[in-house]
């Protein structure tokens, strides 16, 4: 508010030098003078918005790519909790687990739970961070895939998992992408340490996502999305 009530001071006395210049005669000594300043006071004022507009521009820039590697994270440690594999992964391993996921996968209360928040999430820095949100390519369509999670906060909500798997492949790419991160994935037959059982998610969210041991008393048996039992 400030910077725009400076800029808009500086733009009237550049009009009224000039306007002065031509009252007084332009082509007089002091028309001229008033002419150069009125002129050069102008120009300053736009090379001054100008490079305002840069440093804003980089400033939502990095903003962004703050908001990228946030989201980036808990991506990351949701398909931990749920996948296995090693908790530090590059890219290419991150993409690998999700590409591995079967539709026979558990997911868990717990699992669920960290799936809504990454939608929730995503859905704030969308609508809270719009306009750093739009000057990194990708970002946008990055988010609005995860926020489609937010759906699962419905029980009963008809998710399949490899729908879900989709929408983190799909989203931690344009993120990759977005961070200049690689983006072809490893195998996923090559990632050790994966086991998405219900104990194991159970365990992992135990010991590294918080909830206390209630909640990891209820994931045995507890599983929110399964492929249907043979012979159902």
């Amino acid at each position: 508010m400030i910077r725009a009530a400076v800029a808009a001071i500086f733009l009237i006395v550049s009009a009224v030098l000039v306007w002065i210049a031509f009252f007084v005669g332009a082509a007089t000594p002091t028309g001229t003078l008033f002419i150069n300043l009125g002129t050069e006071i102008f120009g300053i004022l736009v090379t001054v918005a100008v490079v305002e507009w840069f440093f804003e521009r980089r400033r939502l820039q990095d903003r962004g790519r703050e908001l990228s590697w946030s989201i980036y994270h808990a991506l990351e440690r949701v398909v931990w909790i749920w996948q296995g594999g090693p908790q530090q992964v590059g890219s290419e391993e991150l993409l690998g687990i999700i590409s591995g996921v079967r539709s026979s996968d558990p997911v868990t209360r717990s699992t669920r739970m960290l799936l809504v928040n990454l939608g929730t999430q995503s859905r704030e820095a969308l609508d809270r961070e719009g306009t750093a949100v739009s000057t990194l390519t990708g970002l946008e369509e990055a988010l609005q895939d995860l926020q489609s999670l937010g759906s699962l906060r419905d029980g009963e909500s008809a998710v399949s998992v490899r729908m879900v798997a989709e929408i983190l492949e799909s989203s931690a790419t344009r993120l990759a992408r977005v961070l200049g991160q690689p983006t072809q994935r490893l195998p996923a037959g090559l990632i050790r340490y994966r086991d998405p059982s219900v104990e194991a998610q159970g365990q992992r969210y135990f010991d590294h996502g918080g909830g206390g041991r209630g909640a990891v008393g209820q994931e045995e048996g507890d599983a929110l999305i399964q492929a249907p039992r043979s012979g159902s």
